[in-house]
């Protein structure tokens, strides 16, 4: 009987550093995994233009930050987007969310695989007499 314990134990210990054995840990009764592993978050790689003030709230003077709440995909892409926190002007707000579509980033990674992730991300349309009159873009 004791030989056998021995065996299964041996087996085990032999999976368990092989990596066969896909077994959480635990720690204070928290369930440890991959996704506690280190994350490095997404980073912007286009070079794409930046965020465009809509003609009519340029015309209008408006200003404001829309603060959006982007899904970035494990290929880079934005799949998802919604407004966290409004600029006030819903044509700002518009603006941002349809121009976000269209960002490219090096995807996150948690432990060397490319994983999606939430993100924020705030744009700021400033006022008009912040920028250039050639300059429409925050």
């Amino acid at each position: 009987m004791i030989q056998v314990a021995r065996a299964g134990l041996v087996i085990a210990l032999v999976a368990l550093t092989s990596g066969c054995v896909d077994t959480p840990r635990t720690a204070g009764g928290l369930q440890l995994g991959l996704a506690d592993a280190p994350l490095r978050a997404p980073t912007r790689i286009d070079s794409g233009p930046r965020f465009q003030f809509p003609a009519g709230a340029w015309q209008q003077g408006l200003e404001g930050t829309t603060v959006l709440k982007l899904l970035i995909s494990q290929q880079g892409t934005v799949d998802s987007t919604m407004v966290l926190q409004s600029s006030g002007h819903p044509s700002l707000d518009s603006a941002a969310v349809a121009q976000a579509s269209v960002l490219r980033f090096e995807p996150a990674e948690q432990g060397g695989e490319p994983v999606q992730v939430w993100g924020r991300l705030p744009v700021i349309f400033p006022p008009a007499d912040e920028l250039e009159s050639d300059e429409r873009t925050p």
